[in-house]
């Protein structure tokens, strides 16, 4: 994790590198929290807040968070001595302490309404566009973004990929930024002329309170599938965390909810009163959708759908007129997602044309259903996509199954230190999705990765797929084989494919890393492909 802490060290250095120049007291930093007791004065002046003890300086606030691997109330004396004039906690203070000293329930809770207050809520000045769900969470966001420059709008961008607006980018250390980084990203959006913010919104950030004081002009569902099961206990903990979206930072006078009645989850948000939104509206890729939407609802739902190897056509029915959508995205998914992104703009109020397109303009995403240009000499396809959940590799593989004339060679590995309970899941997707599948690693991280080829390989065993031997891999029309080295396994999947195979390459899709024990090492799926045809 070392190498993750310091991109998070580094982002958080970048987002801090400019003075603010701002002053605030501590009584108005605390200002709407709960607090058990304070001592030492509500007047000391305030000119930074942090939550990592390694960017205290002069004047500091230190807020002594607790993560999964560190606690700050173990630096309090580091944030001391590096000059901090005040210390939020949850636990009592120490002995002989000497500056301002606020005691609260719930020290995470207290740096998100802290960061609110010293940037002055900027977040009440922006139009915030919420997504979540397991899957196609990305690309979902880069679709609104683009709708809203198609209608002029000056969006800002929050996601897996990247943090984006105006002329800015910086690589993206989490999905969803702590609360302290959010709030100063958003100070910054503000000061830049951003009106909207387009954000994922992940289950950890909406567990962990990250948004805590934003209100959503718009919330977006996309689906649940099993993932991040290291993290929540259950499916239902799991599912508990997304519709906190909707039931607690969405306004019951202005905010939208936008739900894949698709989905078995989705549908449970609708039926059970989680959803506190003025409008609901559904999308749909069922026939006969309109006969089953909730009274009230604005349905979206589309008609006449063709896809192709060049993309997906479709006629989308909306509360403001039918929209064309002429995408050069692939599959259902992707649909799906368009669907999405439509309702959404809906919500905002966008005209027709700029949705149309808006939806046209963006014709790839990094690493979703992403195709690799190969030499045409090959006359075989490869898609690089990010899944890494057995639904998102359930679809990812039926989706171009559809555009596959002969063999799919699926080769795809799992994360370690992550959930283990779904790799033998996708070693069965992939041995009842694909032609020929070959296992290999993922980000290992601190697993032994033979370890976790080995839980994928029951999987794929209990499927029925044979093993082959290296020798019979190219001539084999069904069949599985390991490699754990992955530059190495996408090498093989190159050698042995066909003219009409497809090849899939799963679980990293933008990554450009690879994570081995504590490091990151340069890995991009697809500079391995380029590189091998260059040789």
């Amino acid at each position: 994790m070392a190498g993750i802490v310091e991109i998070q060290f580094k982002f958080t250095k970048y987002l801090l590198n400019e003075k603010l120049g701002m002053m605030k007291t501590l009584e108005k930093l605390i200002e709407g929290l709960e607090v058990i007791g304070s001592v030492n004065g509500p007047d000391v002046q305030v000119s930074s807040v942090c939550y990592d003890s390694r960017r205290v300086e002069k004047g500091s606030l230190f807020v002594c968070v607790s993560g999964a691997r560190a606690d700050g109330h173990d630096f309090i004396h580091d944030a001391l001595a590096r000059g901090a004039v005040a210390i939020v906690a949850r636990a009592e203070m120490p002995r002989g302490l000497r500056t301002g000293f606020v005691r609260v329930h719930d020290s995470r809770a207290a740096l998100a309404s802290i960061a609110a207050n010293f940037y002055d809520r900027p977040a009440s000045k922006l139009q915030l566009v919420g997504i979540t769900g397991t899957n196609g969470k990305t690309t979902t966001s880069l679709l609104i973004e683009s709708i809203l420059r198609c209608a002029g709008a000056n969006p800002g961008l929050l996601g897996t990929i990247a943090y984006r607006w105006a002329d800015k980018q910086i690589a993206a250390p989490m999905t969803t930024p702590e609360s302290l980084d959010l709030q100063a990203l958003f100070y910054r959006m503000v000061q830049d002329g951003v009106s909207h913010v387009v954000m994922e919104v992940s289950s950890h950030a909406l567990a962990l309170g990250r948004i805590a004081g934003c209100q959503f002009k718009t919330g977006v569902f996309t689906n649940l599938s099993q993932d991040h099961l290291d993290f929540h206990a259950t499916m239902e903990d799991y599912f508990a965390a997304k519709k906190l979206l909707f039931s607690s930072y969405l306004s019951p006078e202005v905010s939208a909810a936008v739900i894949n009645m698709d989905d078995e989850y989705g549908g449970r948000i609708m039926a059970n009163g989680a959803c506190r939104a003025a409008r609901l509206i559904p999308y749909s890729l069922q026939p006969g959708v309109r006969a089953s939407m909730p009274i009230g609802a604005e349905a979206v739902f589309a008609e006449n759908v063709r896809f192709s190897p060049r993309g997906i056509t479709a006629k989308v029915h909306t509360p403001q007129g039918p929209i064309e959508v002429d995408s050069r995205l692939l599959g259902k998914l992707n649909l799906y997602n368009i669907l999405a992104a439509i309702c959404a703009a809906v919500s905002l109020k966008i005209a027709p044309d700029a949705i149309q397109e808006g939806i046209s303009k963006l014709w790839r995403v990094d690493g979703r259903l992403e195709p690799v240009a190969l030499p045409d000499r090959c006359g075989y396809h490869v898609v690089v996509d990010y899944a890494h959940t057995p639904d998102a590799m359930e679809k990812a593989l039926s989706c171009i199954r559809e555009m596959t004339p002969k063999r799919l060679i699926a080769v795809f590995g799992c994360g370690g230190d992550r959930d283990r309970k779904k790799r033998p899941m996708m070693g069965a997707v992939a041995a009842r999705q694909a032609d020929v599948v070959i296992i290999t690693s993922d980000n290992p991280r601190s697993e032994p990765p033979e370890d976790i080829l080995d839980q994928i390989e029951a999987g794929v065993k209990r499927a029925g797929l044979p093993l082959l031997t290296p020798s019979g891999l190219a001539s084999a029309s069904k069949g599985y084989l390991r490699r754990t080295d992955r530059r190495k396994a996408i090498e093989l999947a190159l050698e042995i494919a066909r003219p009409g195979d497809m090849i899939f390459i799963g679980g990293k899709g933008h990554e450009t890393y690879q994570i081995i024990g504590a490091s990151r090492h340069p890995f991009d799926d697809r500079l391995v492909v380029r590189d091998y045809f260059e040789k």
